[in-house]
């Protein structure tokens, strides 16, 4: 199945920002957008040839085209659910105008086997891809690949769920530019246990955003990004709108060989949300001199009646006896950060059940990939 190009030219661009405001360090313009003005859909072509990837999906988005082969209880619609929209920023004004097709997903039972999405561009152009899923009173893992070699790629995933016990494994592979959006609504009884790695590339924009409304609605995030010369400014906010409502957001990110990284968590309780309990806890390691890292973690509590709340960050550098010690037994710097970032792996996964083993070795391809 090939998506068919139609214009998006009634978008206004013009008066777009990226950002409202650059004054505040937790709202602070980190991600370089000078690159995506020099790359956007302005300047670049549109579309791109679909090119080879490694796993065998049953959603493929790479270029221009798109293939299904989707499982027993999953059913496909075009359009999309209404929770990212073109005039909130230029970058998401410039996804939509570039965007050929949007595409939706409703799980209609159990999943077994997790429904593996990819995304992915290699040739020098603008491209936009859009999968929403919608899933209720269901079971079921969801592995999404955001995969860009070269060019621009921005990849937009919305969730609406309720009623539901998922787990989102979602593997960034970046060389180029990449703006990733997951914006998720979790409804009554909704249960999200999400692990996200990613590999950086040139600039790599990956926001996660999930907003908590349904009564008893529970978020556990776990996040490893590495930027081994390379760029990423690693977004994770969660709203809590429900009451008896929990969230814990945990990141453990890397840089190296003069990467630049950023995590930037938000975590916001309402008034309305009572009795609820809400966790950040970001940590950059530094591996270098000449690497630099940024943790910027954020709490606002609306209501005093909290069960829990907290947050925390820090950035450290890489622990230089735990160095000599891995040196003095053999290993390079490249070996020693490699054995470290599998521990931090395995622990920050192990609150996934059914996707433990596949978080747990694309950590391990990733770290390998760019070392």
């Amino acid at each position: 199945m090939v998506a068919k190009k139609f214009p998006n030219d009634h978008i206004n661009l013009e008066n777009l920002e990226y950002q409202k405001y650059g004054d505040s360090p937790t709202i602070k313009s980190y991600t370089k957008w000078e690159l995506f003005e020099e790359n956007s859909p302005l300047r670049l072509p549109t579309e791109a040839k679909a090119g080879s990837v490694m796993v065998s999906p049953h959603v493929l988005l790479s270029g221009s085209e798109v293939f299904f082969n989707l499982p027993e209880g999953v059913e496909l619609a075009e359009g999309k659910l209404g929770l990212s929209h073109p005039e909130e920023s230029r970058i998401l004004g410039f996804h939509f105008y570039a965007l050929k097709k949007p595409y939706r997903l409703k799980i209609t039972r159990d999943l077994i086997k997790p429904l593996i999405i990819v995304s992915h561009l290699s040739e020098r152009a603008f491209v936009s891809h859009h999968i929403s899923i919608e899933a209720e009173n269901v079971k079921a893992p969801i592995i999404i690949y955001d995969l860009a070699k070269k060019g621009t790629k921005s990849f937009i995933v919305e969730l609406k769920t309720r009623d539901s016990e998922l787990e989102v494994l979602t593997v960034g592979k970046h060389r180029s530019i990449s703006h990733y959006l997951l914006r998720a609504s979790l409804g009554i009884n909704a249960k999200v246990k999400a692990f996200t790695v990613i590999s950086g590339g040139e600039m790599s924009h990956h926001r996660e955003d999930y907003s908590l409304e349904g009564r008893g609605s529970e978020l556990i995030l776990r996040g490893i990004p590495i930027a081994i010369n390379s760029a990423i400014d690693y977004l994770t906010n969660v709203l809590q709108h429900g009451e008896r409502t929990e969230s814990e957001t945990r990141v453990h990110g890397f840089s190296y060989k003069e990467g630049w990284l950023v995590h930037r968590g938000t975590a916001k309780v309402f008034e309305s949300a009572k009795n609820s309990s809400s966790k950040v806890i970001s940590t950059i390691t530094v591996m270098d001199e000449g690497s630099l890292g940024v943790s910027v973690p954020m709490l606002e509590v609306d209501t005093g009646e909290i069960e829990e709340a907290s947050h925390s960050s820090a950035i450290h550098q890489f622990d230089e006896d735990a160095l000599f010690y891995l040196r003095s037994r053999g290993l390079s710097g490249e070996e020693a950060l490699d054995l470290f970032v599998h521990g931090i792996g395995e622990a920050l996964s192990g609150h996934l059940e059914r996707l433990k083993g596949k978080a747990r070795s694309n950590v391990v391809e990733l770290i390998e990939g760019v070392l």
